[in-house]
């Protein structure tokens, strides 16, 4: 039976590696709404829309009529890695009022978040973070869009799941928040540079205790709680089911770029790499690289604050999602070892 996807966000990192996954997987029909179009070499039907635009969500409401399926992959993010609540609550009370009357097909709608439920981003969390555990006062959005999906939803004929991921791995150009593009920026950088790849976070943030969410395994599982019955009406951390210090695994990122590792040094990212354009022009002109923008590349914002400036544990549980029957587990060095071989291949890092 023929299922229609409808990948909200479907230019981003994370609903552009969706679409494929799907695009890739028998029965699927898949549509994106994003303000920008994709680029895919999968069949996908684009609507145009921004989420903000509510005249035009309405203009759109014809090509909802058949989708079964709704993945909400999409968040207002500002300058600086700056994420609003409003906005983002917007964003989703603005889709649902023009999608549950034009969607009679409808059976599932999911919300994409992260570890910010349990306060991650804030100070020290539960260890390890379990489903069961309330949200944080500040979980960011996540909250409010749960539960306006749990209000929304009751006593209609479709059901709803989120999904909790922490440092989406990915190979990408356009989603500079992408850990993986991170690392290898900043090693590329330095090793130009002539240094060795010190860690720019604090001896505490070396030491901390983390997990992370591979692109393939987090759409995998997307697909599962979206499509499994027994997964109604739940939400689910997603990570590779490992933890590691980034002092244990800096050795081998820094072997990855020819690089002797070196120790922590607490540096202001942002400050350190707003020169820095010059450098990375020089490493693509060098290697032969596509001409990619050094904005384009990595977020420093995000690298400073999210990345290299919690210098507490953080570990989600992904005991639910196995106990529901989801089986699948990465190795995280592994892991890193195939996306820094991937963005090699395509050209993208050194």
């Amino acid at each position: 039976m023929t299922q229609n996807a409808l990948v909200v966000g479907g230019s981003g990192l994370l609903g552009g590696n969706l679409i494929r996954r799907l695009g890739e997987t028998p029965n699927w029909r898949v549509k994106s709404l994003s303000r920008r179009p994709i680029d895919t070499a999968v069949p996908v039907h684009h609507v145009a829309a921004d989420l903000v635009d509510r005249t035009r969500l309405h203009a759109c409401a014809d090509e909802f009529s058949d989708v079964t399926h709704v993945f909400f992959c999409s968040r207002a993010v500002t300058q600086g890695y700056a994420i609003s609540v409003d906005a983002n609550t917007v964003m989703l009370e603005n889709l649902l009022d023009v999608l549950l009357p034009a969607a009679p097909a409808l059976q599932h709608l999911q919300l994409v978040h992260g570890l910010k439920w349990y306060g991650s981003h804030v100070g020290p969390i539960k260890l390890p973070a379990k489903e069961s555990d309330p949200p944080h006062a500040d979980s960011s959005f996540y909250q409010n869009q749960q539960d306006i999906l749990i209000r929304r939803q009751a006593g209609r004929g479709w059901n709803w799941s989120t999904v909790r991921p922490h440092f989406i791995c990915a190979v990408t150009t356009d989603s500079p928040s992408n850990l993986v593009a991170v690392l290898g920026t900043f090693a590329a950088i330095l090793r130009e540079l002539g240094q060795e790849l010190w860690f720019p976070g604090s001896e505490q943030a070396f030491d901390a205790i983390t997990n992370v969410a591979d692109i393939d395994l987090l759409t995998k599982c997307m697909v599962w709680a979206a499509t499994d019955p027994g997964c109604a009406n739940n939400a689910f951390n997603v990570a590779n089911g490992d933890c590691f210090r980034w002092r244990d695994v800096w050795p081998r990122i820094a072997r990855e770029f020819g690089m002797t590792p070196g120790g922590a040094q607490p540096t202001d990212l942002v400050r350190f790499m707003a020169d820095k354009s010059v450098v990375w022009d020089a490493i693509v002109s060098k290697h032969g690289l596509r001409p990619t923008p050094f904005g384009m590349m990595a977020d420093w914002s995000f690298a400073k604050n999210n990345v290299f400036g919690l210098t507490w544990d953080i570990f989600a549980s992904t005991v639910k999602a196995h106990r529901f029957g989801f089986p699948d587990m990465v190795d995280s060095e592994e892991m890193f070892d195939r996306l820094f071989a991937r963005y090699r291949a395509l050209q993208i890092l050194p």
